[in-house]
């Protein structure tokens, strides 16, 4: 702790204390009050006072000295403010100083101004962290008792109850008090708006009265139309349609559920209650896979999540729901009852999740956004003007989430909204922010590599100690280059980081399955001792229908060839969404320090799209890769539908019975898992530009790579209040495209940070713009980017 001032020595009070002691002399109850609180009658204690409030309102830990590594000044960053009553105009207003005694002219006018200096707020440190007991996870950072103490101690001495807000502390705007010229923060996507969801619910309901109908009238009328071929439309009807439709249905509710998890971290991160917001920065913004449930939000979120993931099993369903059985001397389509009966019930759940998903966003007030935030440009703009993007000094080298949690341990009010200033200065901006100016947070990379000896170090529990250790494990090996004086990020912390799908072994191991996979069917259907196609084969169990037309073989290898297929689909989507999630990033890295075009990287929303809509995004953007996989990702939903439709029970002319296929079935499955093949083929190879530090798949890791002085002090994404507004600033659509701004993903220097490259994503400049060479790049001959 700073040693008290010491009463005896002369004390010059700094030019902002003047500020606050007219009017803590003025705040204080009444005489009786303050002379019971005076220390030394008849000596103002007044600055004592203030001192001790300041002390109790900032960190107790004050383990950095004052070395290399700890900014010497804070910078406020210029914030643009949304004026009332001007409009769109952009304005920069400086704050307004009222002319105190001191600076009054004679005669009580005013007379030169003299603006008392913005105080600089006390450096912050990070606390302690605190392990659970059991668990081995670090708690989340919530603020001190001091904090209340100081609340406490100012609502006795004060009339009003609260200490004086610091001139850098920002206050959140309340919905009701925001003025009404700023855009409202309800944004939904259109899938969860109330015309989508009710279409989608109108769906279930049409396809459980189908069900319906069909099993009741089928169960009355013992079948439904006679049975005629194996091949022809209605073979098509009854064993292939229902099955499309299902994949259809499925699609749909995979997108809705896509999008809340999207959107989810949002609406959390703008909600008034701290329990809803803490932790939502790293909350999943995509969801992993639809082959495992991924149970996460409210029960309004979670409940429909595994509605959906259920739904996974009415595809090979709808395809062993109709079957012959005989009937007057002829053979009858009939539907199976209990296979009927369970989609009901199914489809009728996805019918309450719908309701469900409709009522929990038409009922949120706020959403926190004012449009779509579909890209990586959408999220720059959330962020520019925040107060938070010094605490992410460091985390673009963390290796994972949890490196990146421990770092931002303190941000414990974090909320997405418009900000004023406490003070009661004019002003409104929208951003992701906290109350209290962090701007002065202590850099990670002095907890990662502090000196033996140096002072420089973090004082902390052995809690702390072993958590550091495992923040080190994780990004500090292979962390720089060995010559220190540069700085710079080795390739192994740089391109670290691969999705566990798309990694060498992984997606070998998933080539040569299908590979085998791929070649044993094809032994199977055409080599001449096995060849299926004509000579069929034994089913193993009974092909007789029994009550409720139930057919033991008929079910099996319809239901069985479905959910193999439904497997393959699912694991193909992690790859699908993967790579998209990615390319943005691989185009801002790929030509680097040329940059590339912004439709091309920032704006790219292939994650974000509709089934069908990223191939048509990314063939516009010339990403052709992105647009075969995307493509091939929603067209592979066949394999499941379709091969579930492959076989049929039928007995040959010496009265056995045998499994045959349809051939026209057969040869679409065999095409699209040749092209499954192909298409693992093709992600195989160039998959260098992809790699990352760390993932990309929730806000603090994005928004790591985005909190770079360069991209926050672009104007380009200052105080935009719609996207079209963020485009036309971005030169979409305008000029040729060698005149557009250009933007890449690699090294750049700090303001804090003169001899290191700070990884981040920024404007690329031009061959005509002076760049920054550093002495040891002159000193081996030249300056070259870190990214290669």
């Amino acid at each position: 702790m700073p040693d008290f001032p010491d009463s005896s020595l002369p004390r010059q009070p700094p030019a902002w204390e003047a500020s606050f002691n007219a009017a803590m002399l003025s705040d204080f109850r009444d005489e009786l009050a303050r002379e019971a609180g005076t220390v030394t009658p008849g000596v103002d204690d007044t600055p004592y006072i203030q001192y001790a409030i300041e002390a109790l309102t900032r960190d107790r830990d004050t383990g950095y000295s004052g070395d290399a590594s700890t900014p010497s000044e804070i910078d406020v960053p210029t914030t643009r403010f949304f004026v009332p009553g001007q409009g769109s105009q952009y304005q920069n207003p400086q704050p307004q100083w009222q002319p105190t005694p001191s600076t009054l002219g004679p005669g009580g006018s005013a007379g030169i101004p003299m603006p008392v200096p913005v105080p600089v707020p006390y450096p912050t440190h990070p606390q302690p962290a605190v392990v659970s007991e059991g668990t081995g996870l670090l708690e989340p950072f919530r603020p001190d008792a001091a904090a209340v103490s100081a609340d406490s101690l100012a609502s006795t001495l004060l009339k009003g109850g609260h200490r004086p807000a610091l001139p850098n502390e920002w206050a959140s705007v309340d919905r009701d008090a925001a003025p009404a010229n700023l855009p409202p923060l309800i944004f939904r996507p259109r899938v969860l708006r109330t015309g989508s969801l009710l279409f989608f619910a109108t769906l279930s309901l049409l396809m459980v009265g189908a069900l319906i109908c069909s099993a009741v009238y089928s169960e009355l009328h013992r079948g439904l139309l006679p049975y005629v071929s194996i091949y022809g439309g209605q073979y098509f009807l009854f064993r292939i349609l229902p099955a499309i439709l299902a994949a259809g249905i499925l699609l749909y509710a995979q997108f809705i559920i896509s999008t809340m998890f999207r959107i989810l971290p949002f609406a959390r991160l703008a909600s008034d209650e701290l329990e809803e917001r803490e932790g939502a920065i790293f909350n999943d913004l995509y969801i992993k896979s639809f082959l495992w449930p991924q149970l996460v939000g409210p029960w309004q979120v979670w409940v429909p999540t595994f509605v959906v993931w259920l739904m996974n099993i009415t595809i090979p369903l709808q395809s062993s729901l109709f079957t012959v059985i005989w009937v007057d001397d002829g053979w009858n389509w009939a539907t199976v009852q209990g296979v009927a009966w369970t989609l009901v019930a199914l489809y009728l759940a996805l019918f309450v999740s719908a309701i469900i998903i409709w009522r929990y966003w038409a009922t949120m007030e706020v959403t926190g956004l004012m449009w779509d935030p579909r890209s990586l440009a959408d999220v720059a703009a959330i962020i520019s003007d925040t107060n938070t993007a010094e605490e992410y000094r460091g985390t673009q080298i963390a290796g994972t989430r949890e490196g990146i949690r421990f770092a931002l341990r303190r941000q414990a009010n974090l909320k997405l909204g418009y900000w004023t200033w406490r003070d009661g200065r004019p002003g409104f901006w929208y951003t992701l922010g906290t109350p209290s100016d962090n701007t002065s947070s202590a850099p990670v990379l002095d907890q990662l590599i502090s000196k033996s000896g140096g002072g420089g170090g973090l004082k902390s529990s052995p809690q702390d100690k072993e958590k550091q250790g495992m923040l080190s494990s994780t990004t500090r090996g292979g962390l720089f280059s060995d010559d220190h004086h540069d700085m710079e990020i080795s390739p192994q912390a740089r391109y670290r980081y691969l999705p566990w799908c798309l990694r060498n072994n992984q997606l070998l191991y998933i080539l040569v399955t299908s590979f085998v996979l791929l070649l044993a069917l094809l032994v199977v259907c055409f080599l001449p001792s096995t060849r299926v196609t004509t000579n069929g084969f034994i089913p193993g169990l009974p092909a007789a229908p029994q009550r409720g037309a139930f057919s033991a073989a008929n079910f099996l290898w319809s239901f069985f060839p479905s959910l193999l297929g439904m497997i393959i689909f699912l694991l193909f989507q992690s790859l699908d969404l993967n790579l998209r999630v990615l390319q943005p990033w691989a185009s801002l890295s790929k030509d680097y320090p040329r940059g590339a075009r912004a439709e091309q990287s920032l704006l790219a929303d292939y994650a974000a799209c509709a089934p069908l809509q990223s191939t048509f995004h990314a063939l516009k953007n010339g990403h052709f890769r992105v647009a075969a996989i995307s493509l091939l990702g929603t067209l592979f939903v066949f394999i499941p539908a379709v091969a579930g439709g492959m076989f049929m029970a039928l007995t040959t002319p010496d009265d056995i019975v045998r499994m045959f296929p349809n051939i026209p079935a057969l040869a679409i499955v065999l095409t699209l898992l040749v092209l499954y093949f192909i298409a693992l083929v093709v992600l195989f190879p160039k998959r260098g530009h992809f790699r990352l530090p760390h993932g990309v798949t929730c806000l603090a890791e994005i928004i790591s790579f985005l909190a770079t002085e360069d991209l926050l002090n672009d104007l380009v994404f200052k105080q935009c209040r719609s996207r079209e507004e963020m485009l036309s600033k971005m030169g979409v659509g305008r000029g040729t495209p060698e005149s557009r701004p250009r933007w890449l993903f690699g090294g750049g220097h700090g303001a804090h940070q003169q001899e290191e490259d700070v990884l981040g994503v920024r404007r690329a400049k031009r061959f005509t713009e002076k760049r920054k060479v550093r002495k040891s790049q002159i000193r081996r001959g030249g300056a070259k980017g870190f990214l290669v």
